[in-house]
């Protein structure tokens, strides 16, 4: 994960919003005013370090002009902004006021890269994991030229205290794991607070390099999922994980009921090997005492504890890349049994016309790719049958005529396999008119359309208390079914919130209607 990415998700962690101070909503303005008193800049430094008039910078602060819809002049400022902000006294006043833990201000890009979210407004924690989502990708492998293999003596125990003390018996597991010839299973449990990772950002960086070269060398990970108590916190953990799961050699689990709030604990080990165990109480920054051991008798208690927990628990998502998979999953959650909505990058597979889907089969030269697609297209043409099939809210980027003119829109049905097919004017406007069709004929299908450029290629999709769908769609094209209740109802409220703020309803969906024949007219001309 690139540290960008790393920084996105301790955002989230760290419980940033934004745009609160307590119970009251601050202003861009304000925000602007608090920063700049606190660093002492004036207006024309401000102004010369964005590379803008002094008069903007004064009008910003006035409350005359909000947010430019040009942020570059904005993230110079924070830049700027964040070299001023150097004394402990500012930085802890700044998180205060911005309501997240001090940690945060530690780095100065770090710092630079909140004041712009900060000043920016940037609230929705879903939309940032989305932006940071489609940019992860599976980094080359640790260099492991700084840490030497070193195996642990056999019945070895040893403590460790404080957060250094935790982070050094991981560097000492990693060095045990990297001497041993025979890859295995390294299990983890981690439900203590994290500051032992996100107070070094270089180290949290590191641990995942690790557990990614271990992967490559053949070990797989059997992960459970610390308890979620936000949806912040969920985000974090996919952010953070996200890397790791597209490999598929994880397997993550999920505990499903409520738990106190009072103890938590961490193991991670390779059975039979080597094991870490630390203890806390929920909120402590530091664990006691870190475990590491090497000893048969404790190795085996702490696999029972293990696997003891992990026999209550669930499993927390699937992970898909192969055409047949990927196939299957996608029937799965197109089969109408509740209410689905979902974000697109191009127009939906559902409502895609028969002419179409039959037309991209011909297409095909890989035998395979031709039968899944003749399996798609019946049943797809079952599933027409069905009273619910377009109980469907579809959140869809429309592209304008020049753009499917210039064959840039991809027929969402193709994006999985191997080389997309683009839409022709032609079968675009087929499209459309299907979508008009439905949208005559079914009350409850909702098509919304969001204009403007893609900013990201990745797609969301969630059916009602079921599952969701992470489309990863740049390579490595990987679906991820996440079945755990929090994370589908924080989609869903995402994408809730996404189609009332569009507006889909009433005088909307007539509007919207007249778009889409607009646009077939152009496209017809």
């Amino acid at each position: 994960m690139t540290n960008g990415v790393n920084f996105v998700a301790n955002l989230i962690n760290l419980g940033y919003t934004g745009i609160k101070k307590g119970d009251e909503t601050v202003q861009f303005y304000e925000k602007l005013i608090f920063v700049m008193n606190l660093t002492q800049t004036t207006n024309r430094e401000l102004a010369l370090a964005a590379q803008v008039d002094p008069s903007i910078i004064s009008r910003f602060r006035s409350g005359k002009r909000g947010i430019p819809r040009n942020l570059e002049p904005l993230r110079s400022m924070a830049d700027f902004l964040a070299e001023r902000c150097t004394g402990e006294y500012q930085r802890r006043a700044l998180s205060e006021m911005a309501g997240v833990r001090r940690i945060i201000m530690d780095k100065k890009d770090q710092l630079a890269e909140f004041l712009f979210c900060w000043l920016c407004g940037d609230t929705d924690g879903v939309e940032r994991f989305m932006r940071s989502f489609e940019s992860l990708t599976i980094k080359e492998g640790a260099s492991n030229s700084t840490l030497e293999t070193a195996t642990i003596s056999r019945k070895g125990n040893s403590i460790h205290f404080g957060n250094e003390g935790k982070r050094a018996a991981v560097r000492s597991m990693y060095q045990h794991l990297l001497a041993r010839q025979e890859p295995g299973t390294i299990c983890i449990l981690a439900d203590e607070t994290d500051d032992w990772l996100m107070e070094d950002y270089d180290f949290t960086s590191q641990m995942q390099a690790w557990l990614l070269d271990c992967i490559r060398r053949g070990f797989q990970i059997c992960h459970i999922i610390p308890p979620i108590y936000s949806g912040d916190q969920i985000l974090e953990s996919l952010a953070r994980w996200i890397p790791l799961y597209m490999t598929g050699k994880v397997k993550a689990y999920f505990y499903p009921h409520i738990r106190d709030r009072l103890y938590r604990h961490t193991i991670i080990m390779q059975p039979g090997q080597i094991a870490i165990a630390s203890h806390s109480m929920a909120g402590e920054p530091t664990s006691y005492a870190t475990m590491l051991t090497t000893d048969p008798g404790v190795l085996r208690a702490t696999e029972s504890e293990f696997q003891a927990y992990l026999a209550l628990c669930r499993p927390m998502l699937n992970t898909y890349s192969e055409p047949q998979k990927l196939f299957q999953c996608f029937m799965k959650f197109l089969s109408p049994q509740g209410f689905r909505i979902q974000k697109l990058i191009s127009l939906s597979a559902v409502t895609a016309p028969f002419e179409l889907v039959a037309d991209s089969i011909g297409k095909r030269e890989d035998p395979e790719q031709k039968r899944l697609g003749e399996l798609y297209l019946q049943e797809m043409k079952r599933l027409e049958q069905e009273q619910d099939q377009y109980n469907l809210i579809d959140i869809v980027h429309l592209a304008s005529a020049d753009q499917v003119r210039a064959g840039t829109v991809p027929i969402t049905a193709t994006c999985w396999s191997v080389g997309a097919l683009y839409y022709t004017p032609e079968t675009y406007t087929l499209h459309l008119k299907k979508i008009l069709h439905i949208l005559d004929t079914h009350e409850n299908y909702h098509f919304i359309p969001l204009e403007g450029p893609v900013e990201q290629e990745s797609s969301l999709m969630v059916k009602e208390n079921h599952r969701a769908l992470l489309v990863h769609a740049s390579e490595p094209f990987t679906v991820f079914e996440i079945s755990q209740p929090e994370i589908v109802a924080i989609y869903r409220e995402y994408l809730l919130r996404l189609a009332e703020k569009v507006g889909y309803k009433g005088t909307h969906r007539t509007k919207i209607k007249s778009k889409l024949r607009e646009l077939i007219r152009e496209l017809e001309k």
